[in-house]
């Protein structure tokens, strides 16, 4: 059962679940190597050039598609907000034509622990990390977010492996100033995080399939614990 419009603005989570470290690289096109590759200008990505991939509706038996038909939505496009609210994380999409566009992206330390204190103020205590309950992918397309005021962010990735998929499949990329990034379709992921000291309430340009089908693991359920995950650039 995928994961539904309550849990995803305020997951139940319980005490004690372990944690599992996510290593962290600097997102270049090397690195990203089979995800995606860092964006300097998000129209270089668009299904016109056939940069921004959309994968065509899947059929139901063996006939196959007419040409040229299937991946004729092509991309919605608008704002997606990062904003912290004292140590939780969320997200707002903008870009999408539903009431499931507002996510508890992590938490700034152990979730029992946490406390809310308004949207756009940051956590009481500098966070070095952030805590993942949950990841996702998007079957039907790519999807691009570009920061709108050009500072650094860091994005959660995993290879396009389909349902069976484990946190140490996890890698952070550390997105540098004046870049975006690209994710291909089926690729794991979450958004993007941000460390307040770069601002306390972000908006990135999202580009993505119309169509946003989603499918999720949810870690705590799951698998009994959070992705833990650096918001620091890595040391050298």
């Amino acid at each position: 059962m995928g994961l539904s419009k309550e849990k995803y603005a305020n997951p139940a989570l319980c005490a004690g679940l372990g944690t599992h470290h996510v290593p962290m690289k600097i997102a270049t096109d090397e690195n990203l190597r089979g995800l995606g590759f860092v964006v300097k200008d998000p129209q270089d990505f668009t299904v016109a050039n056939k940069r921004f991939e959309i994968e065509p509706w899947p059929t139901k038996g063996w006939r196959q598609l007419d040409p040229g038909t299937g991946d004729e939505a092509g991309t919605t496009e608008g704002k997606f907000d990062i904003y912290w609210d004292g140590d939780f994380l969320f997200g707002k999409n903008h870009t999408i034509a539903t009431a499931a566009n507002h996510y508890l992206l992590g938490y700034a330390k152990e979730p029992a622990l946490c406390q809310r204190s308004a949207p756009g103020v940051a956590p009481s205590s500098s966070p070095t990390h952030i805590s993942l309950w949950y990841s996702d992918y998007h079957p039907d397309g790519g999807q691009l977010f570009y920061p709108e005021d050009g500072q650094p962010f860091v994005t959660n990735l995993a290879p396009p492996k389909g349902d069976d998929i484990q946190p140490q499949d996890f890698c952070a990329f550390y997105v540098p100033p004046g870049y975006g990034v690209y994710i291909h379709p089926g690729v794991w992921h979450n958004a993007v995080y941000t460390h307040p000291e770069t601002g306390t309430w972000r908006t990135f340009f999202n580009r993505q399939g119309k169509v946003h089908a989603r499918v999720s693991v949810n870690w705590a359920e799951e698998f009994q614990c959070m992705l833990q995950v650096p918001l620091k650039k890595p040391e050298a």
